[in-house]
């Protein structure tokens, strides 16, 4: 096809009724001899769009609504001092969604409402539902010398059993409150009472960052049952021991010296006996009392030591608050003078290795001046002969073509007469080349020949053997789009059946034809795929399926 200006193609609406007319449409070939089908006006629309960018570049229409000047930049104002600036916002307080960023300040309000690494929360001394761990919980452990019923009676709700005794019961007494001398047993709300104010001597501290788990990392809740789960067992009775049930049968006749109840003279593990007044007296008056300062008390939840591992916050009094009577700014900067003496502060005027004093302004100054920019250009540095890559500029680039230098623009004008470059030579490119204008009498393609379920094509064209449901995956030629930038993929695939045929990662999809005809077939299929990414990044691949005769 002649070189011409755009060519603007057909569009049809969604009842397949055309709406524009065009040069070219959905009845027009994709290739024929005539080169006046589909890809003959797509390149010459590709050139046509091509010679509209000036010098061949791409440019950026503004920046924060700012367009830029004569000469392509845009100057953004990022305000003083790390301020909200003209077109940055910073903000000024903290936020779950704002991406901006945050003043200093800001910051600092924030983590100073925080605890400190080695502060006391308030709430270390209870669960996590609030309540108060001493006078909530006990240990299940010590549910295993509690009586579950009374001659097969179980206790009401408050924990009471109502025993008829035909001796009137006076032998049983009770005592109301703990004794360290008495063999009696025990009322119930009087244990109660004592267990309310106790606390484990290796239970959780009270400093603990979760008071949830015990000091072996113990759930409580599913490890503890609450103080008030106690109020439904009965300790003792007149010494007799539960059976393996946990039920006693209580002989109230004789003297009752109630012989067939046991009870037991020390704590254990075991037994399931009622336990001494006494017993229990000694056993609580070795627990550390609800207010004391538990074994763990100086450690955290993962076990650290608080002494050793927090500072204190008298520690943080030893800390420098003021330079020379000169208070940190927002950013804990000290701006000291070092003119008229300063003998206390050594301020070195050279860099060096070994030195920790500090080192003058203008001294580092002087040594950054003679270093390179992080954009900058070397003169003289080891990397200033190779490209970003790495490529070693002298041996990579071209420094002339037949002696003639490029002007400014990196262009050279090539006289192809007697002296000119030869046509004859085979020239291989690794890189992109960009051409303004380009005449072939003849190209062919590099094609992948892959047989399988699934491919992922490289290159422009390819020939694929299906041997069942198959799928092409366009991301790799996607990602070597830029944007404004479009191409063409090409595939002949065959199968010993017919399959389906799945597109995927190749962005908005729109067809020639209708969408069924992607299905390969035993006779085969040649796909055709135009692909274009718009100016702010979009993906269109325009799809075109022939099945083959």
């Amino acid at each position: 096809m002649k070189p011409q200006a755009f060519q603007p193609g057909e569009l049809r609406d969604e009842y397949d009724q055309i709406i524009r007319a065009g040069a070219y449409g959905k009845k027009t070939p994709f290739v024929n001899s005539d080169n006046s089908a589909i890809l003959d006006y797509i390149m010459n629309n590709f050139d046509a769009l091509y010679a509209q960018i000036p010098n061949g570049r791409a440019y950026v229409k503004s920046v924060n609504n700012i367009t830029p000047d004569s000469n392509g930049n845009v100057t953004v104002n990022v305000g003083s001092g790390g301020g909200t600036g003209g077109n940055i916002t910073v903000d000024s307080a903290l936020s779950s969604t704002s991406t901006n960023p945050v003043q200093n300040k800001a910051l600092y309000a924030a983590l100073n409402n925080k605890l400190d690494k080695n502060g006391t929360a308030t709430y270390a001394t209870r669960d996590s539902s609030g309540n108060i761990i001493s006078s909530t919980y006990a240990k299940k452990t010590d549910l295993s010398s509690y009586v579950k019923s009374i001659n097969n009676v179980k206790p009401d709700s408050a924990g009471n059993v109502n025993i008829s005794s035909s001796g009137g019961g006076s032998n049983i007494t009770i005592d109301a409150t703990l004794s360290g001398t008495s063999s009696n047993a025990i009322a119930n709300k009087a244990v109660y009472a004592a267990l309310e104010n106790k606390l484990d001597k290796t239970g959780t501290a009270a400093a603990a960052t979760k008071a949830t788990q015990d000091s072996y990392g113990n759930v409580i809740v599913t490890t503890y049952a609450r103080k008030s789960d106690l109020s439904g067992y009965v300790k003792t009775i007149n010494n007799q021991e539960p059976d393996t049930n946990g039920n006693i049968n209580i002989s109230t006749g004789g003297g009752g010296t109630g012989t067939n109840i046991t009870v037991d003279s020390t704590l254990s593990s075991t037994s399931t006996n009622p336990i001494a007044n006494k017993a229990v007296y000694a056993a609580l008056n070795n627990k550390l009392d609800k207010n004391g300062t538990a074994m763990y008390a100086s450690r955290d939840s993962s076990g650290n030591v608080f002494g050793s591992t927090y500072a204190t916050k008298t520690e943080l009094s030893k800390c420098v608050k003021s330079i020379n009577n000169l208070t940190p700014d927002s950013s804990g900067n000290v701006n000291i003078s070092t003119n008229g003496g300063g003998t206390n502060i050594t301020v070195d005027t050279a860099l060096s290795g070994t030195s920790n004093n500090a080192i003058s302004n203008k001294a580092v100054y002087e040594a950054l001046s003679s270093k390179l920019d992080k954009t900058g250009t070397a003169a003289a540095a080891t990397k200033a002969t190779q490209d970003g890559a790495g490529n070693v500029i002298a041996t990579t680039y071209i420094k002339t073509v037949n002696n003639l230098k490029p002007d400014a623009s990196g262009n050279v004008n090539v006289n192809s007469s007697s002296s000119g470059v030869s046509t004859s030579t085979a020239n291989t490119w690794t890189a992109q080349q960009d051409f303004q204008y380009l005449g072939v009498a003849f190209e062919r393609y590099n094609s992948a020949n892959i047989s399988g379920s699934s491919v992922t094509p490289n290159t422009s064209m390819a020939v694929y053997v299906a041997s069942g449901a198959f799928t092409i995956n366009m991301a790799t030629i996607a990602s070597r789009l830029s944007y404004n930038q479009a191409t063409v993929f090409s595939a002949y695939i065959t199968s010993d059946a017919d399959y389906a045929l799945t597109i995927s990662d190749a962005g908005t999809v729109k067809y020639i034809g209708s969408a069924s005809d992607l299905a390969i077939t035993s006779a085969g299929l040649l796909l055709n795929i135009l692909m274009s990414k718009d100016g702010t990044g979009n993906l269109i691949s325009i799809i075109q399926a022939n099945k083959l005769a």
